[in-house]
């Protein structure tokens, strides 16, 4: 293929990708940032991702990536790591309970705040972490959306144990800790259809969007 089939500086094309709240919010400022920097004239869509006519659209180039986790993802498409995110726990700036760190029962004691979009929307894989250790915890509130997550526990006494990059962005009004509980740390992939890997528009894509997750290219 020709090199020059592809001009960032000059393309006024719309890239679509497919992902989630959690790390459109972890990645979405560097990106737009970066790309309108470089590349003035493209613009980006970020769609939710439909996971039963993903593997087509990928196919068929209605969207370019997918970013997200290994559940659900394709055997048949190309994978290269984004990011590992390590989960914290937050609160609202002066939170009753000061800023000491919490053991497991004071942390249990809390009333916490869950975000969750398949299954019991009250329960989360931190309640069986809990339960595997003997312990419940009480949750008052449940939302689908990440987004509203910050704002929520920042306005209330509630806390939420959520990815810590996607927390990190809300500093200025939340409190950041460790949670007392070991969680298992999550990977966010990006993904793409084989036919796309040679494509100088997709590959210029996927080196936009490691740099916005502070990856070496």
């Amino acid at each position: 293929f020709a090199s020059t089939a592809f001009d960032a500086q000059t393309s006024s094309r719309t890239f679509v990708i497919a992902l989630h709240e959690n790390p459109a919010l972890m990645l979405g400022t560097g990106l737009l940032n970066q790309v309108g920097t470089d590349a003035p004239g493209i613009r980006l869509r970020f769609a939710l991702p439909e996971m039963a006519d993903l593997p087509q659209q990928l196919e068929n180039g209605d969207v370019d990536i997918y970013i997200g986790v290994s559940a659900g993802a394709h055997d048949g498409w190309v994978r290269r790591k984004l990011l590992d995110d390590a989960f914290a726990t937050a609160q609202r700036k002066g939170h009753p309970r000061g800023t000491g760190p919490l053991d497991l029962e004071s942390y249990c004691a809390l009333s916490h705040l869950v975000v969750s979009s398949v299954g019991d929307p009250f329960t989360g894989f931190v309640d069986q972490t809990l339960a595997g250790l003997g312990y419940q915890r009480h949750v008052a509130m449940s939302t689908q959306s990440y987004a509203m997550a910050p704002p929520l526990v920042a306005g209330t006494d509630l806390v939420c144990t959520l990815p810590e990059r996607m927390l990190r962005r809300f500093a200025s009004t939340l409190d950041i800790f460790p949670p007392p509980l070991p969680l298992q740390p999550i990977t966010i992939n990006m993904y793409w259809h084989p036919k796309n890997s040679q494509d100088p528009a997709n590959a210029w894509l996927r080196e936009q969007l490691l740099r916005a997750a502070g990856r070496q290219v």
